[in-house]
């Protein structure tokens, strides 16, 4: 059964409530925040990889920890258990906090839909291709109600956010994204509706390899160096003759 764009942020807050006895504290620790973040990542040809990750904060996990019955052990293994079985799982721990993350890799375009429209949501691609050296993306993921989410989480004393990011291969030329850092573009889940599009443009390139550019430079300077020690010759071969006393 297709799962709707919105499925994996709900497994991902549900499974936190899975299993406790008691109502969670009236007030949340401080910095209790739990984000999910889906990752696509593309190289020029249109292969790459993506990931989910929810990242549960210092906070939020100190306030687990209070429930009877929490196991922190298997937190991870909730969020796996939503569906994501060819999926290559991990978890990060770091000062107190969990990031639970899974990974799949994608051959090409085609497969990258599958795993958008299949594994992830309901959504549908307006537009998904490599033309004329530019990848040209348009997915309207159908997200319905998101704002319930970061309602329900500051309800129970913790803040929920949610985030799209695209890292295009090349220079981005245009995107309606909130964010935008160089080739990484980011849209904000939660402040979507039924209607939005994630859209965005890039050359398939970056342009030059960086490396090319530095053994250039450094060509150049070493080649600028050579220039300067033989015209320093010239000068003192020059300016040696002129000194030399005149044969008689």
């Amino acid at each position: 059964m297709k799962k709707h764009f919105i499925t994996p942020l709900f497994v991902a807050f549900s499974f936190l409530l899975c299993g406790f006895s008691i109502p969670p504290a009236s007030a949340g620790e401080a910095d209790a925040s739990m984000t999910f973040t889906v990752t696509s990542s593309f190289n020029s040809d249109g292969s790459g990889d993506i990931s989910v990750a929810v990242a549960l904060s210092q906070g939020l996990m100190a306030m687990l920890k209070s429930y009877p019955g929490f196991d922190e052990d298997t937190i991870c293994d909730s969020f796996a258990e939503s569906g994501y079985d060819n999926w290559e799982g991990s978890e990060q721990k770091t000062d107190g906090a969990v990031t639970c993350l899974e990974e799949n890799p994608f051959a090409d375009l085609e497969a990258y839909e599958d795993l958008i429209t299949g594994d992830l949501s309901g959504g549908s691609f307006t537009r998904l291709e490599i033309e004329d050296g530019r990848l040209y993306y348009d997915l309207m993921p159908n997200i319905g109600g998101s704002s319930v989410f970061s309602e329900m989480g500051q309800g129970l004393g913790f803040d929920i956010e949610a985030y799209w990011v695209l890292k295009m291969p090349g220079e981005v030329m245009d995107s309606n994204s909130d964010e935008n850092s160089g080739q990484t573009l980011t849209w904000n889940l939660l402040e979507m509706n039924s209607a939005a599009h994630i859209r965005a443009e890039s050359k398939t390139g970056g342009g030059m390899d960086p490396t090319l550019i530095i053994l250039g430079i450094i060509g150049l300077l070493l080649c600028c160096g050579l220039v300067v020690v033989v015209a320093a010759v010239i000068v003192f071969i020059v300016l040696r003759k002129k000194k030399a006393p005149s044969a008689e």
